[in-house]
């Protein structure tokens, strides 16, 4: 039996998981971790802390996992886009890494509107200016710590980082690339008209290979750490919400939701084209002359939870779910709008005779409403496809059947929530010389019920927001 072992480093976590070839989870181990805050909009995170729980939860997965560690054939990661460390020769840190929350580069993402403009950032890179993204957080660091730019070896995010040090090698994959506004979208590879204008160093950046070539081998000392076999192979993994649609088996005919805090909505394409919603982002993907289009609901799950915690008082979601089928059944008309991020969720037509169940309901149909705009911004319904939908929100029965009455379409839950992780396997695998199939589906929905007139509320009143 073959056995993979997946890295998926989180925001706010890492977690370890040891798959066989069939994508069945063996063992897992998971730990959290800090971010470093201030009032100024600084996002940070100790870079050191990503390599050390990488080992730990590492080693207590194979521990778990009651197999030998010589079994395992291959490692690949999926990790956090965005956030980058600065780092010297050996791949040790410079400084903390800065997180893709921070917001401190606001100047420096102007700087490129000016410079490039809008429309000519995204015609590059698929992505707008904004100070989310790498290239604003370097020219920051560039500005602000000169002493560290110019010390660096390389600006490493991630996925980057973790490869470097079980490897020793610099190099990052297309999907994670593409989060810098420094990657050339159609010709695959870092834009020097952009490297130039800023004046950085291309040296100062990683290779870019694609998801599941070789990245190297596990170095020496990290072999004998984890008692992996002497030809144990690291492979190129992607951006975590990519490595989760690989994980799920996205393709052509099938479109991927991640429905956790945010709801990232995934469809890939083998030709570029213009999105017609300014929320969705395009990306390179894990092969080549393949593309992928993601639009994000940033307060997905979070506005549920916060449901949960202001309205239901900490109550099971077993039984918030119970009330909203209720409220549904009943046909209420409260109108929600996700925009929490911005201050600007809205409840709509809410009166004394509404009760909790009627807002959980709402929340669920909001989601579910934005969901479905996105998916037709991405052109998503010029031909049939289907939905496959993992996350926490999909252990939800009744927000699945929901997603599918609203988008029309038919929806398969894989029999995992570990999509990401499953990716990360699929890629160790491929290094390896073996292509193992996606997640197996344990459920699926069928639209039943009719939205469309209160879908056409909804997007009157998100559009006056």
């Amino acid at each position: 039996m073959s056995l993979y072992l997946a890295i998926d480093l989180g925001t706010t976590g890492c977690r370890s998981i040891i798959f066989d070839d069939k994508l069945k989870e063996i063992s897992s181990s998971y730990s959290e971790y800090s971010l470093i805050t201030d009032e100024n909009g600084i996002v940070e995170q100790d870079a050191n802390l990503w390599w050390e729980l990488t080992l730990k939860t590492s080693i207590s997965a194979i521990e778990k996992s009651g197999v030998s560690a010589k079994s395992i054939d291959g490692i690949s990661i999926s990790s956090q886009g965005i956030s980058v460390v600065p780092i010297d020769e050996n791949a040790n840190p410079l400084d903390n890494a800065i997180s893709w929350l921070d917001t401190r580069a606001e100047n420096e993402a102007d700087l490129l509107k000016n410079d490039f403009g809008e429309e000519k950032i995204r015609a590059i890179t698929g992505k707008p200016c904004s100070s989310v993204y790498t290239l604003p957080k370097i020219l920051w660091l560039k500005k602000n710590k000169p002493e560290i730019y110019q010390k660096a070896n390389k600006f490493l995010m991630p996925l980057d980082f973790l490869t470097a040090k079980l490897t020793g090698n610099f190099v990052t994959d297309h999907s994670m690339a593409s989060g810098t506004l420094m990657y050339d979208l159609e010709n695959a590879c870092w834009c020097d008209e952009i490297l130039a204008k800023y004046d950085i160093d291309k040296e100062k950046l990683q290779n870019i290979a694609y998801t599941g070539e070789i990245a190297g081998y596990v170095l020496p000392e990290i072999r004998e750490m984890l008692g992996l076999k002497d030809n144990c192979i690291v492979a190129v993994g992607a951006q975590d919400q990519k490595c989760a649609a690989l994980g799920a088996g996205l393709d052509n005919n099938s479109i991927t939701i991640s429905l956790g805090t945010a709801a990232a909505v995934t469809k890939k394409w083998n030709r570029l084209g213009k999105s017609v919603i300014e929320n969705t982002t395009w990306c390179g993907y894990t092969e080549p002359e393949s593309y992928v289009t993601e639009g994000v609901v940033a307060t997905a799950g979070t506005c549920l939870r916060w449901l949960r915690d202001t309205i239901y008082n900490g109550e099971k979601y077993s039984v918030i779910d119970s009330e909203a089928k209720s409220s549904i059944e009943k046909g209420s008309s409260i109108i929600f709008v996700p925009s929490m991020d911005n201050g600007k969720g809205v409840f709509c037509g809410v009166s004394l005779s509404s009760t909790r169940g009627d807002l959980a309901s709402s929340v669920m149909e909001g989601v579910a409403f934005e969901i479905r705009a996105l998916l037709e911004g991405m052109n998503a319904y010029e031909k049939k496809q289907k939905i496959i939908l993992f996350g926490g929100g999909a252990k939800s029965d009744l927000w699945c059947q929901i997603i599918s009455d609203i988008t029309k379409m038919e929806i398969a839950v894989p029999s995992t929530e570990e999509a990401a992780g499953a990716g990360a396997a699929r890629a160790a695998a491929k290094a390896v010389g073996r292509n193992i199939d996606p997640l197996s589906i344990g459920r699926k929905y069928k639209p039943q019920r009719e939205y469309e007139e209160k879908y056409k509320r909804y997007r009157e009143i998100s559009v006056k927001i």
